[in-house]
């Protein structure tokens, strides 16, 4: 007989329009029902797709975050890296780990009110607006999503923790470096050697030349990995040198 799955209704034999909602029909309910087991599977590997996405991207910052704290605490000077184009505004790991305890937050509230959702509806105390297999549907996607948002969030969890750990370490790094610097070089060594190669630069030149020095003393002295970390600590040392 042919079906309607939206309203879930049966029509006599001829009829090619559900009389409720004007939709087309399938030719029983059977085939609608294959239909959309068809169509929730595909949904469900789609999301799946996505969420392994996810997570491996952020397997893939957390593994390089690593390698980065590792070569940093390794002894002895490693071998010199070409100088490379900044990244973009340096996040310390302290900003790293308040948008990474948010995140989790913010995914376990969204874990929680699916999952509260999903225990009204199968009890009976809120009624979906769909019938058969489409309530099928829609209760699988809440379960889904429910599933999904508790993982990202003790994933992001764990990724807090460990953030958290290297906090205090990459403050004293910083103050190690820069006081290094301070103590190793002062203004008069850097506007020297702009000056041994170029004169009657401007005073936004002689800035920009100041920032560029700093910058390669830094880069050829303690080979960071980071070039937007090297600009902050660039800001820095450029404050106690000249503007102090």
């Amino acid at each position: 007989m042919p079906y309607c799955p939206k309203c879930d209704m049966e029509f006599v034999e001829g009829i090619t329009k559900c009389s409720d909602c004007g939709g087309p029909l399938f030719e029983s309910k059977e085939a609608a029902d294959e239909m959309l087991k068809k169509a929730q599977a595909q949904y469900q590997e789609q999301m799946m797709k996505q969420y392994q996405m996810m997570m491996a991207e952020q397997q893939k910052q957390e593994a390089l975050e690593k390698e980065s704290a590792a070569k940093a605490a390794a002894e002895g000077k490693p071998q010199a890296q070409p100088r490379r184009a900044s990244s973009g505004t340096f996040v310390d790991k302290g900003q790293k780990y308040e948008d990474m305890a948010s995140s989790a937050s913010a995914f376990l509230i969204v874990g929680v009110a699916t999952a509260a959702a999903l225990v009204l509806s199968l009890t009976g105390v809120i009624n979906l607006p769909f019938t058969g297999v489409m309530k099928l549907i829609v209760t699988g996607m809440l379960a889904f999503m429910c599933i999904g948002s508790f993982a990202v969030a003790v994933s992001s969890k764990k990724s807090a923790a460990a953030l958290k750990t290297e906090i205090s370490g990459e403050k004293d790094q910083t103050k190690e470096i820069i006081e290094w610097f301070v103590e190793t070089y002062d203004a008069g060594d850097i506007d020297r050697r702009i000056l041994f190669t170029e004169i009657g630069l401007s005073a936004e030149e002689m800035s920009l030349r100041r920032f560029e020095w700093i910058q390669e003393l830094l880069i050829t002295g303690k080979d960071l990995p980071d070039q937007a970390y090297v600009d902050m600590l660039c800001d820095e040392i450029y404050s106690r040198l000249y503007e102090n």
